[in-house]
């Protein structure tokens, strides 16, 4: 007779297999939590890696490009000047010259030592480049660029290495990742734990040394401390996690490829997994739910199994489809099983008509009847898929449906399982309904496009309101001039010159306008060209005196004298914030009044220049000198309510200041004046004679120049016939760019010296009509004509785009006399 096992022992079996795979499944969804994680976690500290890496390569490549110039120049003034332009490109803070023993002389003449502890050896004994921290006295610690030389001297210092250097918030920046809102910190290391760069949140506190963090951790041991210094030794890359102050993270680490550093990011594990924290929560809730409800179920099987069997199977079998069914019917997801051998549905939801639109019997009967979702191609996919799907595997799917009843697009998720039930092969499908997050995705994809039309739309609108409203203007303006120069009655001038002066005051404003929309739009861009610092300034003084005429205001400058005279920078936009701000001087202050122009030079790894202007004005209020650089603002007073504006110069002039790399401030008191200061920094160039082309000079005889004008506005036409025409110039006018190809081709060479070209005109523009001179086979003066944009279109980027059409310069509407000439002349006079 058989001994019968004990029921209450087989529940406690049961229990104790469902208890060791409820763990089994929570260790491993944790295990692939921390496997995606730490994954993902690679791959974006990966990219700061890189980052510092390609800093570092840069400098030291960009040092060895030096070294051949340095060791071939026996001037040391010329190395010099050299090193002072590689400071200007490069922006580091100090060159050295380093000597056998470690001791440095600066370009400038500073001696000392250079704290580079053991990466000394490496630099003059094994001749490798190295990167280290170190300090110079009276400055803050710094980050050394290092490179091995063949001994020479400088200055009568023998080196055998050059270093430059640079703040180490420069290298801490390169570590930055704007991933996990500012939780994440970055460090690098080397390899016996020291930090050489932080650029930490401060949550971990101060780190000095990794190693004796981690060794505070509750679930590291000294052999897990010691596997991680040896992966930093051999370079290896690597993840783990610990516990710190009652806090989990996750630690990735990866060599930085030189030296001996190790990048190294540490990020709570909360911050990390939040979104899978959540759906893991879920997870063990229902699967918990599920497992407990099944043990139950279980367990009352086995204890009443003796009494009715098959009653109870029936029963257990009820309560499981009654629990999918309640399910299935709460959630956008419907559930299948299938039978791999013949592919009959074993169970269906109940919630698959309300979500795909077939019913229960249906798929009962046929489960190829869901095919009529899928396209035909990936039909085949699918049910080609469930054939080859093994124990254990799974396959997904992202599909767009048509709901069978409502004819609504509708996207589902196709999940396949494979798992083996007594010992057969079955398929669980969950088509997971994500209509929802497609169509908020639909929804924003199409905001963005919204935006980018919309944005796209003011420019065009700028563009074209900037054309229309200068093609007028400059009738008004050119008519105006015209009329002064015919010597009018007294009343009649004055009546002249003050609608000159009232449309340059209209256009001024139509500028501010328009200026302070494009920068909002991101459309301005800088011009920067090689000029002189002092002759800006100079112009800036001319253009006030301007402004002071009639006016009893002392007036005083001082220019000063800039160590580098040439630079690169955007001459007019750094006029029109001086002008503006000398303006605005002249406005309030009052007859008697004061107004000081001061500019002063400071050499650095730039040239940095310091405009100060100092007004004794009616001044303002504390309120409103924090919003001086508003938009609109304007302050009510009565001095300053007897002149117009739109309030739009200062923004402007700010806007201009901060995308130039400098700063402007601002100091007022009511009643007793103002003082601005701007500061630009500005790239100097020493070697005037390679990079400077002399201006030519302006004063030229322009008789007899011969002209082709393209213009499609008789106005506008006849404006500069008269101007030019007075200047001596002989004037043929054509009405579009056609009309000015056929001109051109149908004379012969030396007919024309010059072609004005209009942009907008009808037929064929401006930018096309260049071009197709440009391109004519049988013409080589096609190559070498002068043509000059003279538009309305007066953006940098229609003046970019009228040098790409080949054109040789570029005369903005309304036109100035002075202008043109200083163009053509620029352009034709040899």
């Amino acid at each position: 007779m058989k001994r019968k096992i004990p029921e209450a022992l087989i529940s406690i079996l049961i229990i104790a297999v469902l208890t060791w795979s409820s763990f089994s499944y929570f260790s491993f969804v944790r295990e692939i939590i921390y496997e995606e994680s730490t994954a993902h976690l690679k791959e974006i500290f990966h990219q700061a890696n890189q980052q510092l890496y390609n800093l570092v390569s840069v400098n030291w490549s960009r040092m060895r490009m030096w070294v051949p110039y340095l060791g071939a120049t026996e001037n040391d003034e010329l190395k010099d000047v050299y090193i002072e332009e590689a400071r200007t490109e490069n922006n580091f803070t100090n060159f050295f010259f380093i000597s056998r023993d470690g001791n440095y002389l600066s370009n400038k003449g500073k001696k000392g030592y250079l704290e580079l502890r053991s990466e000394l050896s490496t630099l003059i004994i094994d001749k490798k480049p190295i990167v280290v921290n170190s300090v110079v006295p009276n400055q803050p610690e710094i980050m050394v660029f290092a490179i091995p030389v063949e001994k020479d001297s400088y200055r009568g210092f023998e080196y055998e290495a050059i270093a430059i250097t640079f703040s180490n918030q420069d290298m801490v920046d390169a570590l930055k990742i704007s991933a996990f809102d500012g939780e994440a910190t970055t460090l690098a290391i080397a390899d016996d734990g020291r930090i050489v760069l932080d650029n930490s949140n401060g949550s971990l506190g101060q780190i000095r040394n990794i190693f004796v963090t981690l060794a505070q951790s509750k679930n590291l041991n000294e052999q897990d401390i010691e596997d991680l210094r040896n992966d930093f030794t051999s370079g290896a890359s690597g993840a783990k996690s610990f516990e710190l102050n009652g806090i989990d993270y996750y630690l990735v680490y990866e060599s930085a490829n030189f030296q001996d550093w190790t990048v190294v990011g540490l990020v709570p594990a909360n911050v990390v997994n939040s979104s899978m924290n959540r759906l893991q929560s879920t997870t063990i809730v229902v699967i918990s739910a599920i497992a407990v409800c099944l043990g139950l179920l279980t367990v009352s099987y086995i204890i009443r199994e003796n009494r009715n069997k098959l009653k109870q199977k029936d029963k257990v079998l009820e309560a499981r489809d009654e629990l999918f069914a309640r399910l299935s019917t709460n959630i956008n997801d419907v559930f299948m099983m299938v039978n791999a051998e013949d592919l009959k549905v074993e169970y269906v939801s109940e919630n698959i008509e309300r979500l795909i639109g077939l019913s229960q019997s249906e798929v009962y009967d046929d489960i190829h009847v869901i095919g009529r979702l899928f396209k035909e191609d990936e039909k085949l996919i699918i049910f080609d898929a469930l054939k080859s799907i093994k124990a254990g595997e799974q396959r997904q799917w992202n599909r767009e449906y048509v709901h069978q009843k409502t004819g609504e697009v509708v996207w589902f998720m196709v999940y396949v399982f494979g798992t083996e039930v007594q010992g057969q092969l079955k398929f669980i499908i969950d088509l997971s309904d994500r209509t929802k997050d497609k169509k908020t995705n639909q929804k924003l994809e199409e905001a963005v496009r919204t935006a980018e039309n919309a944005n796209k739309a003011k420019t065009v609108f700028l563009n074209n309101m900037s054309h229309d409203i200068r093609t007028p203007m400059n009738a008004i303006i050119g008519f105006t001039n015209i009329a002064l120069k015919q010597n009018p009655k007294p009343e009649i001038q004055n009546c002249l010159l003050k609608i000159s002066d009232s449309s340059e005051h209209l256009l001024t404003l139509i500028n501010d306008v328009l200026d302070i929309s494009r920068i909002e739009s991101g459309n301005i861009k800088f011009d920067p060209m090689p000029v002189d610092i002092v002759e800006v300034a100079e112009t800036v003084v001319n253009i006030t005196n301007g402004f002071l005429s009639n006016r009893n205001i002392c007036f005083t400058t001082d220019l000063g004298n800039p160590p580098v005279r040439y630079v690169l920078a955007d001459a007019v936009r750094i006029r029109e914030v001086l002008v503006n701000i000398l303006g605005n001087a002249v406005k309030f202050t009052a007859d008697g009044g004061r107004i000081d122009f001061i500019v002063q030079y400071e050499a650095d790894e730039n040239l940095r220049v310091r405009y100060t202007i100092k007004d004794t004005g009616v001044g303002m209020n504390e309120e409103f000198v924090e919003h001086i650089f508003d938009e609109f603002s304007q302050e009510e007073s009565s001095a300053r309510t007897n002149y117009k504006g739109t309030g739009l110069g200062m923004a402007i002039s700010k806007r201009y200041v901060d995308l130039m790399g400098g700063t402007i401030e601002v100091s007022s008191k009511k009643n007793e004046g103002s003082e601005f200061v701007v500061e630009l920094p500005l790239e100097a160039i020493y070697q005037r004679e390679e990079t400077i082309e002399e201006a030519p000079s302006y004063n030229v005889n322009l008789h007899n120049i011969k002209v082709l004008m393209a213009e499609d506005n008789d106005l506008n036409a006849e404006i500069a016939t008269v101007q030019l025409e007075e200047l001596g110039m002989k004037i043929s006018r054509v009405s579009d760019g056609s009309e000015a190809v056929k001109a051109f081709i149908d004379n012969p060479p030396g007919t024309y010296d010059l072609i004005l070209m209009d942009v907008m005109m009808p037929k064929m523009n401006g930018y096309e009509a260049a071009k197709a001179i440009r391109n004519l086979d049988d013409r080589e003066d096609g190559k070498d004509i002068v043509i000059i944009a003279m538009t309305a279109n007066v953006f940098a980027e229609d003046v970019e785009a009228a040098f790409k059409a080949g054109m040789n310069g570029h005369i903005g509407k309304p036109i100035i006399i002075e202008e043109v000439i200083r163009t053509i002349a620029r352009t034709i006079v040899k």
